[in-house]
């Protein structure tokens, strides 16, 4: 089964993701940005959906870290923000695809199921 890693600081938008995920994909999940890239040391997912606006470390800083380890950079990352404004900032970092909230399930799934 595929391992999809939600990164998101908010608990009802993780408890979306998670009963829209959990049914095709073996989804972790991450409150915030440091969390994130500590559990990308224990295990690879084949694709992160990333919050930009997180405590800590948000997730144009997470991304820009994914991508520019060699171990991690192939990951496909999707943003899934409120902060339409920071879209050029998200596939200037490297994410592949960019959903505004709130969002579509059906648009976030298919995304999700062509990156993968």
């Amino acid at each position: 089964m595929k391992k999809v890693l939600v990164v998101d600081d908010n608990e009802l938008n993780i408890t979306i993701l998670l009963n829209l995920l959990s049914k095709k994909y073996d989804v972790s999940v991450a409150l915030n940005g440091v969390d994130a890239l500590e559990s990308l040391e224990e295990e690879i997912p084949h694709l992160i959906v990333l919050d930009i606006i997180m405590p800590d470390m948000g997730g144009v800083d997470v991304c820009r870290k994914i991508k520019s380890d060699d171990r991690t950079k192939h990951i496909p990352v999707i943003f899934l923000t409120a902060a339409h404004t920071l879209e050029d900032e998200a596939y200037q970092v490297g994410a592949d695809d960019f959903v505004g909230k709130p969002f579509n399930l059906v648009e976030l799934g298919e995304k999700i199921e062509k990156l993968i």
